[in-house]
């Protein structure tokens, strides 16, 4: 099961969720697949518009919002910037392997998927 990743902004508290139906939105969106739209979040290539269409399908725990209902949000927190940490949280939810840490108590190669590699890689 994908996390939800809670944002407070203002008196209102507002779920992301990178849930499978904002990853095909995201897809369907901008024509690349979730690998390619990983990287460019990541690394801010995509530029505010990938950001906020992100947030705009990541919103309502996953649902998603129009994208002027996002851009409204984003401008409350200060802009894509100061929204990203809440972004790689969201992604580290519904992707573990972007998470820096390894689990306590699990060695490499014990417990894991094996030699399988990221979408985003």
């Amino acid at each position: 099961m994908i996390s939800t990743h809670s944002v407070k902004a203002g008196r209102k508290t507002h779920k992301l969720k990178a849930s499978m139906r904002a990853q095909v939105r995201l897809e369907e969106e901008t024509g690349q697949p979730i690998g390619e739209i990983l990287n460019q979040l990541l690394s801010g290539s995509g530029g505010v518009k990938l950001v906020s269409q992100a947030w705009a399908a990541f919103l309502d725990d996953g649902a998603g919002v129009e994208l002027d209902d996002a851009l409204d949000l984003l401008d409350a927190l200060g802009g894509a910037n100061s929204a990203g940490e809440h972004l790689a949280k969201t992604l580290q939810n519904a992707f573990p392997f972007l998470r820096d840490e390894e689990p306590e108590g699990n060695e490499p190669g014990e417990g894991d998927a094996g030699n399988a590699e990221s979408p985003a890689a």
